[in-house]
């Protein structure tokens, strides 16, 4: 897992993000909280709560 992606996250918490997994599925959504091994994300796709595993993530982008 990349400590780069994690801090990330974290520092952004309530920021819209886009997120490439491994699979290159990509999910766009509002951040809304994380742990040591999950992020937590609203989708605005399926409008549903998303949980997905840090080592999962291949690309994380932060729209400011």
């Amino acid at each position: 897992m990349s400590e780069i992606i994690k801090k990330r996250v974290e520092a952004n918490i309530g920021k819209v993000v886009l997120i490439f997994l491994n699979n290159n599925f990509r999910f766009e959504g509002k951040l809304t909280g994380c742990d040591n091994d999950y992020l937590e994300m609203l989708d605005f796709k399926s409008d549903s709560y998303r949980i997905i595993k840090f080592s999962e993530i291949k690309e994380l982008e932060v729209k400011e």
